[in-house]
């Protein structure tokens, strides 16, 4: 007698709601295309070359969650973690098509503005916040005019992707901003999916005011678990967008180098409202002057530094889904 293990499993393209593993493995020639949600199992059997089938045939599927367990029956652990690790990234990159369809560049600033408004509420020692898709119950705070706009524009996006598979708002809206970044010309920011959403708004007052002299934001970055040179390459998000640093639709290093001519302090019209106050307070403090100065040479050092920052802004204080 053969004994069987049942799988709950979502096959990217073939929609099974039920798998079963048994002691002999085949798998169909062809899987559908288009995902559908149908109630009957699957029943597999091998005849030869069990792994390299099964590796084949869930790489060609939608979305998997699969039992590790079962699948250690069939094919070593690391095969096991080299085809899950497949997976997820195949789910990125569909992730990341879905929104490539309803982002422009002249929606980007918009968009990676609210991932900092997301992930900006972490506190260390209160251990609240972070990118947890709260911002979607804080939209009417003051701070966050403006932000309705971009979340209905991800909003298109995420509705075509939960037709196929679930997603959380943090975790839409951290590859959002790594897209949009990506769009302008800036570097290209893998992020790691499986973030959990809170079903409740953030305390209110933990993002940076935009008052906030040099010393103050040092020490509200501070708080959040970032170094002063993380802070500088953060604020160079603010190249895009329309606060007169260089083309708002470009990602590149102009914010570092206007920040150094400090044109706000000529009397020649309207460049004397360039950035925000806060901008304009970093070059006030010499930590921060070394870092912008390395910048506004150096547009590689700063992608590479923007991109390990924002790496870190979207998964500090975030909750995960466990692991399989």
């Amino acid at each position: 007698m053969r004994n069987t293990v049942a799988v709950d499993l979502w096959l990217l393209s073939s929609g099974a709601s039920s798998f079963t593993f048994t002691s002999n493995f085949y798998f169909p020639a062809k899987f559908a295309r288009t995902p559908h949600f149908g109630a009957n199992p699957i029943r597999a059997s091998t005849t030869t070359n069990d792994e390299s089938v099964l590796c084949k045939s869930l790489s060609c599927g939608r979305r998997a969650l699969l039992s590790m367990t079962a699948l250690s029956l069939v094919m070593p652990c690391d095969r096991v973690n080299n085809t899950l690790g497949a997976i997820a990234a195949d789910e990125s990159f569909r992730l990341r098509e879905e929104i490539r369809k309803v982002l422009s560049k002249g929606k980007a600033a918009g968009v990676l503005r609210l991932v900092f408004h997301d992930a900006g509420t972490f506190e260390i020692d209160e251990k609240i916040g972070g990118m947890n898709g709260s911002i979607v119950f804080e939209l009417d705070r003051p701070e966050n005019k403006g932000l309705k706009k971009s979340l209905k524009i991800l909003e298109k996006a995420k509705s075509q992707i939960d037709l196929v598979q679930s997603v959380s708002w943090a975790d839409i809206i951290a590859l959002a901003g790594a897209e949009a970044v990506s769009l302008c010309g800036g570097p290209s920011i893998p992020i790691q999916l499986g973030r959990i959403d809170s079903l409740v708004p953030d305390p209110e007052g933990k993002l940076p005011e935009e008052s906030l002299d040099a010393t103050s934001l040092k020490q509200c970055f501070e708080r959040k678990g970032f170094s002063t040179q993380e802070l500088v390459a953060l604020s160079g998000a603010h190249t895009l967008g329309s606060k007169g640093f260089g083309n708002p639709t470009v990602f590149d290093n102009a914010y570092f180098k206007i920040l150094m001519e400090t044109p706000w302090l000529s009397a020649a019209g309207m460049t004397s409202m360039v950035g925000l106050p806060s901008d304009r307070a970093l070059v006030e403090d010499d930590e921060c002057v070394r870092w912008i100065s390395k910048y506004a040479e150096d547009q590689s050092l700063f992608f590479e530094d923007f991109k390990n920052a924002y790496t870190k802004l979207v998964d500090t204080g975030a909750t995960w889904k466990k692991s399989l």
